[in-house]
């Protein structure tokens, strides 16, 4: 596995590790330390956004080889490693479905720091870069007969906190099915999952039952319909269409309406899922938009979606490829987020999602001090 390149010029005198603690006057990041990704181009960060990633990668010729696996991998590849996937720093750009935040892939030398809510916290030169609105939304199949769930209820159904960990459809209100709950979740590198324990099992420290099947992005492991080459999002998706007494969570690419093989079926079967309007509040646009403007009356899981960095590096030159693309081509690559089913930020212009110039670019926690 390749790691970071250095490439210094004469007028660099001194070089020092620079730790989330912050900088000495005497510390000096100079902006030819620039990141190189591993062998085969592989850039990892969220799962929910892989596809679009694919996408914008294609369009932008960037040449890079998108692998997903969940926000905190790409969070540690652009801080001091994420376990087998990149043993150090190799990343400047990750796709990550949450903010920055203060874990075990926080800065060399220090934690992170400044932020408040999930742990959120920023390294030296991190900036949050919105992109567009996602819901985190609870899928059930169509004929569920459930359409409006309360976040006490979803928490009754998948975290042990308070005991509860219903096991039966006939314990749901609203459901018409009987029967044991068959719940699906992603794993724990994800994003999507750090935003859902959030918000709705009470916090970080939130704890799943154990009856909660964990889907893995990619893997051969995942239950059928799943094939090996389904994200972990595609796959929630196919498994909340498919199966009556199934519920997951994930984003909005894991709507799914289309013809699957169902075991033991062997031909395949009209499935479709539905998302869940949560505390009375549908996941429409309009109501995920109100994150911006009035979060108070937003869908209940409404999220931010992001194109983080750190500027204190260069950008393998694969990485500035893609993130030239992205703000050059603001239309072209809100189309792909919104054709996936994500959320424009605006209905006025493209990338229209704060910060100082409203692309988007440090509207989030980080400013890329």
């Amino acid at each position: 596995m390749k790691m970071m390149k250095m490439v210094m010029s004469a007028a660099v005198m001194a070089v020092s590790v620079v730790g989330c603690g912050g900088q000495s006057a005497d510390e000096v990041v100079p902006a030819s330390i620039q990141a190189e990704l591993t062998d085969g181009n592989k850039f990892f960060g969220s799962d929910t956004l892989k596809g679009a990633l694919i996408s914008a990668n294609a369009s932008s010729l960037a040449g890079l080889s998108i692998e997903g696996k969940g926000s905190s991998v790409g969070e540690g590849c652009v801080r001091t490693g994420s376990g087998t996937f990149c043993s150090g720093r190799q990343q400047t750009l990750a796709p990550m479905s949450r903010e920055f935040k203060s874990t075990a892939t926080a800065c060399a030398g220090g934690t992170a720091s400044g932020g408040t809510g999930r742990d959120a916290a920023c390294c030296p030169g991190e900036k949050s870069n919105i992109i567009g609105l996602d819901s985190v939304n609870a899928y059930v199949k169509s004929d569920n007969g459930l359409t409006n769930i309360t976040k006490a209820n979803l928490a009754n159904i998948y975290f042990s906190n308070n005991g509860a960990c219903w096991t039966d459809w006939s314990q749901v209100p609203g459901s018409t099915r009987t029967g044991t709950i068959v719940k699906y979740r992603r794993d724990d590198l994800s994003g999507t999952t750090e935003v859902f324990k959030e918000k709705v099992g009470g916090g970080s420290s939130a704890t799943f039952c154990s009856d909660v099947i964990v889907i893995t992005d990619g893997a051969a492991t995942n239950p059928l319909p799943c094939t090996a080459s389904d994200s972990a999002t595609v796959c929630i998706g196919k498994l909340t269409a498919s199966y009556p007494t199934a519920i997951g969570y994930s984003g909005d690419p894991a709507s799914f309406s289309g013809s699957l093989v169902v075991p033991p079926a062997t031909t395949p079967t009209a499935v479709a899922n539905l998302k869940l309007s949560v505390d009375g509040i549908a996941p429409t646009a309009a109501n995920v938009r109100l994150l911006l403007t009035n979060p108070a009356s937003a869908y209940p899981l409404s999220r931010p979606l992001f194109l983080n960095e750190n500027v204190n590096f260069t950008k393998d030159p694969k990485e500035q490829t893609l993130y030239d693309w992205v703000y050059s081509n603001k239309s072209s690559f809100q189309n792909i987020l919104t054709g996936q089913g994500f959320i424009a930020c605006s209905t006025t212009g493209a990338l229209r999602c704060g910060g100082a110039a409203n692309d988007g670019r440090g509207a989030g926690l980080c400013k890329g001090n």
